[in-house]
């Protein structure tokens, strides 16, 4: 299912606000890792390698793009 944040963005052409941004990042998250993970997404360390990437591909999400 799609984060209802990624339709808003994407249809009004906005750049995501940050509470959207990690909204997404713990969609994503729960989507790929659901409840097979040590960490829930607020629990990673913010200097996680996963943190990073789950950030950037909300951002990317988000703006409809890969970039």
């Amino acid at each position: 299912m799609i984060a209802p944040e990624v339709i808003d963005c994407i249809a009004c052409g906005r750049s995501p606000r940050v509470d959207e941004l990690f909204r997404v990042a713990d969609h994503i998250w729960q989507d790929i890792h659901g409840s097979r993970s040590v960490f829930a997404w607020d629990e990673l360390p913010d200097d996680s390698s996963e943190r990073r990437m789950i950030l950037r591909a909300a951002h990317a999400a988000l703006l409809g793009n890969s970039t």
